[in-house]
C-alpha cells in the first residue's frame, strides 16, 4: 500500500514539474531587441525594410556621391569621345519629391581640376522618376541648369537619365549621367554614382 502511495505522489510531483518547467519554458520566452532604439525608426530604417512603400510623395533626400566630368565637342559627338581626360571629383546634392514620381534637386560638384575654385558646377533639376512595383528600381530623367565656376564663371544647361535602387525606405544607391550645355568653353559630361539617404 506504502509502495503503491509513494509511487502516486511521486507519479503527481513529476507530472507537475514537467508541467512547470513547461510552464517556465513558455512565459520566460522572449522577443530579443537591439539595445539601442531609435524612437523615430529613422536609423533603422537605412538598414531593414519592413515591407513599407519604398517610393513615395512629400520625400526629402541627401545625395552623397563620387563624379567624373569630362570634356565633349558636341551633343552629335558624344559616343565619338574619348572621355580618358577627364577629373574625378564628388559632391553632395538634395532633392524633394512632391508626389511619388516628380520632383526638384540641387547639387554640386567639386572636381579635381586645378582651377582654382573649390565648387566647379552648382545646379537645380526638375526630376521625373518612374518606380517599378515595390522592387527597389526607379530609372529616372531629369534637367536642367546652373552656374560653373571653373575655367570661366558661365551659365550651363543639362539633360540626363539614371536608375536608383532602393534598399528599403530610407537608403538607396543611385548613378546617373548628364550632358552639360557649356555658355563659353567646351560642352561637358558628368557621371555620378553614390549613395541617397531619405528623410
Amino acid at each position: 500500500m506504502k509502495i503503491k502511495f509513494v509511487t502516486l505522489i511521486a507519479a503527481v510531483f513529476l507530472t507537475g514539474g514537467v508541467a512547470g518547467i513547461a510552464q517556465t519554458t513558455t512565459t520566460t520566452t522572449t522577443t530579443t531587441t537591439h539595445i539601442w532604439n531609435d524612437p523615430h525608426a529613422w536609423w533603422q530604417n537605412h538598414w531593414s525594410n519592413n515591407g513599407a512603400q519604398l517610393y513615395t510623395a512629400n520625400e526629402a533626400s541627401l545625395d552623397l556621391f563620387g563624379s567624373y566630368l569630362s570634356g565633349e565637342h558636341k551633343i552629335e559627338n558624344v559616343f565619338h569621345n574619348s572621355i580618358r581626360h577627364g577629373f574625378w571629383g564628388g559632391g553632395v546634392g538634395i532633392n524633394y519629391f512632391f508626389t511619388r514620381e516628380l520632383g526638384i534637386g540641387g547639387d554640386i560638384n567639386i572636381p579635381d581640376d586645378h582651377f582654382g575654385h573649390f565648387v566647379n558646377n552648382i545646379d537645380g533639376s526638375l526630376i521625373a522618376r518612374m518606380p517599378i512595383g515595390n522592387c527597389g528600381l526607379a530609372p529616372y530623367i531629369f534637367g536642367g541648369g546652373g552656374r560653373q565656376t571653373d575655367p570661366v564663371w558661365q551659365w550651363t544647361g543639362h539633360a540626363g537619365v539614371g536608375v536608383e535602387y532602393r534598399f528599403n525606405p530610407g537608403t538607396a544607391f543611385f548613378t546617373d549621367a548628364r550632358y552639360v550645355w557649356v555658355d563659353k568653353t567646351p560642352d561637358e559630361i558628368l557621371f555620378r554614382a553614390g549613395l541617397k539617404l531619405v528623410f
